[in-house]
């Protein structure tokens, strides 16, 4: 047992760093900015969008399908080789899209329990009078904002164990470094809608500390099973690109468009937001490769 616990502390070192630091980076680096007007709010609604759409077509979809780069390794950092079936079959494509529609089905499922925030946001219904129009956002839309954070939260957290799994299971410190990278993006992500709500920054960093624990919990089963199962970690990656499809086209669009739909950056915001997630994910590639 002594003799595996250096072995273990220098794992949980990489997945803390990869993981829950490099989120709560990308959460503070949100933080930084006081009192964005509603418009503000709109652009960084587009980044947010642009970066996770991005990242589920270069990152969640390939992995999901089994074309990945850090998800299938052994416990001496050998690449596994895939099941003949899943590899020649197609069934990485068929799992994925039943992953995806899983993860979509789940953000429209937990929708429903607040129907109201949701007509309120998107203007389907007038505003009643026991909303509020002296703060930036009416109580239904703050919920319904931290509903979008949370989803998107959890999504990550689906997205990060097979991270931490990589990690546990071969130990690469140059992983562990990439991985990192792409994670403050994610925080950011998460901390937008929550800052838009009004959030306390401890509230919102504490959203991204969770997400990033997820990569923590990975790494520690990645190294005590030795290895890593791609059909699980493959619907992983699916269900948590369906969720963030779904949190994206139904929510945070349609909050693009009421509130920046018009300004002349949004088509910069949008491009800076999908060149971000491409660099890091070309630089993690060629670090990984």
């Amino acid at each position: 047992m002594s003799e595996n616990l250096p072995a273990i502390v220098n794992v949980l070192i990489l997945a803390l760093i990869a993981g829950m630091l490099s989120s709560i980076l990308g959460g503070a680096i949100v933080l930084l900015v006081r009192n964005p007007s509603k418009k503000l709010i709109g652009l960084a609604f587009a980044f947010a969008a642009s970066v996770l759409v991005t990242l589920v077509i270069f990152d969640f979809i390939p992995h999901a399908i089994g074309r990945g780069h850090y998800h299938n390794f052994d416990a001496d950092g050998n690449l596994y080789p895939y099941p003949v079936w899943y590899q020649h079959a197609g069934a990485g494509i068929w799992l994925t899209i039943v992953g995806v529609l899983i993860g979509a089905g789940l953000v429209f499922v937990l929708s429903l329990f607040d129907k109201h925030g949701h007509e309120h946001v998107h203007g389907v219904t007038p505003h009643s009078e026991s909303c509020s129009h002296d703060e930036k956002f009416s109580k239904p839309e703050k919920r319904k904002l931290l509903a979008v954070a949370f989803t998107i939260a959890f999504a990550i957290a689906l997205h990060d164990i097979p991270k931490g799994l990589a990690i546990g299971a071969s130990g690469s410190v140059v992983a562990a470094v990439a991985i990192g990278l792409s994670c403050i993006p994610e925080g950011m992500s998460i901390a937008i809608p929550m800052k838009a709500s009004g959030a306390k920054w401890w509230k919102i960093l504490g959203l991204c500390f969770f997400a990033g624990l997820a990569t923590v919990a990975g790494a520690l089963i990645g190294y005590a099973i030795g290895g890593i199962n791609v059909i699980v970690a493959g619907m992983a990656f699916a269900i948590a690109a369906g969720c963030i499809l779904g949190v994206v086209f139904t929510e945070m669009l349609p909050m693009v468009y009421k509130y920046a739909g018009k300004s002349k950056w949004l088509l910069v915001v949008v491009i800076v937001g999908a060149l971000l997630v491409v660099t890091l994910n070309y630089f993690f590639h060629n670090l990984t490769h």
